[in-house]
């Protein structure tokens, strides 16, 4: 991945907005701050669609990485979130 994306995931409750400016960039933080809800806000939006009620908005196309099949997307230029 080169260059910059900005990713917007946002439903009626919370907002993320930020910038990946990295291959390889890791979420961290203390307990409770929104990680695990910003990775299941994108698998929502993956598995229903319009309907989840959730915006994703991303030059990219982005995954969630969750299994062992999932690690097949690490071969694909995607943006990947991993729990």
């Amino acid at each position: 991945m080169k260059g910059s994306y900005k990713i917007v995931v946002q439903n009626s409750k919370v907002r993320y907005d930020f910038v990946i400016r990295r291959n390889i960039t890791i979420i961290r933080g203390d307990s409770a701050t929104g990680k695990t809800t910003l990775v299941e806000l994108i698998r929502e939006y993956y598995e229903d669609g319009d309907e989840s009620g959730i915006v994703l908005s991303c030059e990219k196309e982005c995954a969630v990485l969750e299994d062992e099949i999932g690690k097949l997307f690490l071969q694909l230029k995607k943006i990947v979130f991993c729990l």
